[in-house]
């Protein structure tokens, strides 16, 4: 399941490796003046696009340039609760490039990751997101489906320390990861939204 590796990347980028020192006020503070946050430029690669931009992102979320760009198959199977056996996997379903986006809001304490996987096939593709989900644990969120298909789940973020809601889902070939922690609760309409805005670009 690559959920807990990769948000806790952006857990530890998100404690003082911002890209942006600046943030903006806190969903709480409804109705507030908020500052314009810098367009942030993640690394190049043809999957950028694919990955939330600044204009995307709710209020307060900043980039965290360490923790994102172009990614191989062996660091997204690091991600895994099983490297070695994510990694087989992969390259059994055509994994031919990756691209993780991390974002955290220092104010608050939020974070986002989105992981965005291309393969050779739209079957190789469907066949690891069926894997994801056949390990994927937590409640499931019931949402119209993204995509060609896809899966919404909320579950506690490890220590019982806020939510976390994650959107799994599939266009063609390319698949996609959003990882949202909040606490004390996750609204799972910030993913939602935006897997259905990278939905639309792909």
């Amino acid at each position: 399941m690559r959920v807990q590796g990769v948000l806790l990347l952006v857990l530890l980028a998100g404690c003082g490796g911002s890209s942006a020192p600046t943030a903006t006020s806190s969903p709480a503070a409804a109705g507030a003046t908020t500052t314009a946050v810098p367009d942030i430029q993640l690394p190049a690669d043809p999957l950028r696009d694919l990955v939330p931009q600044t204009a995307d992102l709710p209020p307060g979320l900043v980039a965290v340039l360490a923790g994102s760009g172009p990614r191989d198959a062996h660091t997204i199977a690091t991600y895994s609760a099983d490297p070695k056996r994510a990694g087989t996997l992969l390259a059994q379903h055509g994994f031919r490039s990756a691209y993780v986006g991390q974002f955290a809001d220092p104010a608050t304490g939020r974070v986002l990751s989105v992981v965005v996987s291309r393969f050779s096939t739209a079957a190789g593709a469907t066949a690891d997101l069926d894997a994801d989900l056949s390990g994927s644990t937590g409640d499931p969120v019931t949402v119209a489906t993204i995509g060609e298909k896809s899966a919404v789940r909320r579950q506690p973020l490890p220590g019982g320390k806020g939510e976390l809601v994650t959107v799994r889902f599939r266009k063609g070939a390319t698949t996609w990861l959003v990882a949202y922690g909040a606490a004390p609760k996750a609204d799972p309409s910030v993913a939602v939204e935006l897997a259905r805005t990278l939905a639309s670009r792909a």
